[in-house]
């Protein structure tokens, strides 16, 4: 796989784990409602997503795109259509796109077919501290700085979730399933992701892939002015 398409795939598979570390945050402090999440390769800068979430509702933005998600009734908004997605939706298509993919593993090219077939199946090895969480595959490989929950994370893991799917559903590069299985894991340890690192061994000249987080209280911002 060329160097920008590896770069392309696993922007778009670390774009899709931000959401378990954004989501996480609300949860951090009562003040601290508006995030960023800086992603990295390699130390140098390639996206920044803005996340704001409360009771009912999560929106994000991703440059001049802003991405709608409603936790009251877990769906989440089409960019394109703007229509409205159920998570019992999201799930229904991503097993059919899952049994599509699984009956044409042969026509991938024999390079890329391990890392494809992993990542409709996926599996780690879990180790776990008190402060990190490491799952390793060899395809894809998290380590993630966590606390415990102080709070309840009801609308973390729904927000964590339906973006999951939304971002397999519509850019269609890679299932959201690696991505799920992290999530169970803090979900069944109740832990909350404080930074998160991804190496892709599995994707031959993918770089290294860091989500640095930054809050800012919006009571800090009207207090200021």
């Amino acid at each position: 796989m060329p160097r920008s398409s590896a770069i392309e795939v696993g922007v778009n598979h670390v774009q899709l784990l931000s959401s378990i570390i954004a989501a996480c945050l609300v949860f951090s402090t009562a003040l601290a409602d508006d995030y960023k999440l800086t992603l990295q390769a390699n130390g140098e800068e390639l996206a920044v997503i803005e996340l704001s979430i409360t009771d009912d509702k999560a929106i994000a933005k991703v440059g001049d795109i802003t991405e709608l998600f409603d936790l009251k009734e877990q769906r989440w908004q089409h960019d394109d259509t703007k229509q409205w997605v159920t998570l019992s939706e999201s799930v229904s298509s991503t097993r059919k796109s899952k049994e599509k993919a699984e009956a044409n593993l042969a026509s991938i090219p024999e390079t890329n077919r391990e890392f494809f077939a992993w990542s409709l199946n996926p599996k780690f090895e879990v180790t776990a501290t008190d402060d990190t969480l490491v799952l390793t595959s060899g395809q894809i490989d998290y380590k993630i700085k966590v606390e415990k929950f102080d709070s309840d994370p009801t609308n973390y893991f729904r927000y964590a979730k339906l973006n999951a799917y939304k971002k397999s559903i519509t850019e269609r590069k890679l299932p959201p399933f690696a991505e799920l299985y992290a999530l169970e894991e803090l979900e069944r340890r109740k832990l909350m992701p404080k930074k998160m690192e991804v190496d892709m061994p599995g994707i031959p000249g993918a770089p290294s892939f860091t989500l640095v987080v930054s809050t800012n209280s919006r009571d800090d911002d009207s207090d200021g002015n």
